[in-house]
């Protein structure tokens, strides 16, 4: 008795999947970590217009208009002296205005040496053990021989009068804001993609493209700076490619923990892909 035939299974319906995306990695500017310019120079324009933006000086004199020309001029202020002319200046030095100014100062030159200078994890704990051993010494010293420290601070620091109005804060603020959308936009002209069978670099206006294996890939995670790490996770990338004489250095790459992550992921298969009949004979 001959078995029946047995039915043949039908081809599966089901969609195809699509192949894994890989990683998008992209390198920036080092202007990226002068966002807290930005944000300061906001929080200082605000500032400006809920204190009616005052910018005058009160040690100068101000000068009055006569409005009748036969009155003689009333006699000029007299301008101070001595300690009197140090505590007006020590006054100017607190007024909002010319906090504003000097906080926007600070962190514009606190931002100018990030983006000069390389401050690895060593660098950072001697900077500031020398912060502390000198601000010590200096406490000490006024403490042994009774010196008035916070006066020899107080006369250069009366001389400081940087003030500056909403305007200015707000236009600061905005070309900031207008050069980060240029580097939002042009990201897409150099960027890399891992797969997990190959390394894509797309580049050029036009999207030229270039291929490498991920064969025997390696790559190194690097904190060149401790301080760009803190602001957005920054790093730099090293991919060392088979049969490549020089090694894929990606610096600024933003929060390189969560890129290092995928990486590992992608790395840890190789994608097999097995084309059907099905798929063949689809145009």
């Amino acid at each position: 008795m001959a078995s029946d035939p047995k039915p043949t299974s039908a081809p599966s319906t089901s969609p195809i999947k699509h192949r894994d995306q890989g990683i998008r990695i992209f390198s920036y500017p080092k202007l990226i970590f002068a966002f807290p310019t930005l944000i300061v120079a906001l929080i200082c324009g605000f500032g400006m217009m809920l204190i009616g933006n005052r910018v005058d000086d009160p040690v100068k004199p101000k000068a009055t208009t006569v409005t009748n020309a036969e009155a003689e001029p009333p006699a000029p202020a007299p301008k101070p002296k001595g300690e009197e002319l140090t505590q007006a200046r020590h006054q100017r030095f607190k007024s909002p205005a010319n906090m504003f100014g000097i906080l926007f100062l600070g962190i514009f030159a606190f931002n100018l040496v990030i983006m000069a200078l390389d401050f690895p994890r060593f660098t950072v704990v001697a900077v500031l053990l020398v912060i502390l051993l000198t601000t010590f010494v200096l406490l000490w010293i006024g403490a042994y021989f009774q010196f008035d420290l916070l006066r020899l601070a107080r006369v250069p620091l009366g001389y400081i009068h940087t003030v500056a109005n909403a305007g200015f804060y707000f236009m600061i603020a905005f070309i900031l804001i207008a050069i980060f959308g240029i580097i939002y936009v042009t990201r897409w002209l150099d960027y890399w993609e891992i797969l997990p069978n190959e390394i894509l670099h797309h580049h050029g206006p036009l999207s030229d493209l270039e291929r490498f294996p991920t064969l025997n890939l390696k790559f190194d995670k690097e904190i060149p700076d401790v301080f760009e790490y803190l602001f957005l996770g920054a790093g730099r990338l090293v991919l060392h490619v088979s049969d490549e004489r020089k090694s894929i250095v990606m610096d600024n790459v933003l929060f390189i923990n969560s890129k290092e992550n995928a990486l590992k992921k992608i790395m840890s298969r190789l994608e097999v892909r097995i084309t059907t009949d099905q798929e063949v004979s689809e145009p």
